[in-house]
């Protein structure tokens, strides 16, 4: 007998899609986990990635730490449209959360 599957909402695509970028695995073994087809998930993850093109507003997430950075030399990373300037001593933990909560946006 052939197995049914029920199409997922786009608000189930965003959560899932959110916790596979917050899962730190690669995208075939997410999806093995999860039963899901790696097709599935980098189509749904390019439909929303267009839908945001169109829809460019801007999203404010806040962030709270206790260290602060030096400054003497820097880098700039981006992700997606954000940009992220990096300077030597600068806080890992602030910088995994600013990349982890960008990457859940772009």
């Amino acid at each position: 007998m052939a197995e049914v599957t029920r199409k997922l909402s786009s608000q189930e695509w965003d959560e899932l899609i959110e916790n596979y970028h917050s899962s730190g695995l690669s995208a075939a073994k997410w999806c093995a986990d999860r039963d899901l087809k790696v097709n599935q998930l980098r189509w749904q993850i390019t439909k929303r990635q267009k839908l945001n093109k169109n829809n460019q507003s801007i999203h404010w997430v806040s962030l709270h730490t206790n260290s602060s950075a030096t400054v003497s030399s820097s880098i700039t990373v981006k992700i997606g449209n954000a940009e992220i300037s990096v300077s030597d001593g600068f806080n890992k933990e602030l910088f995994a959360e600013v990349v982890h909560s960008l990457l859940t946006l772009c």
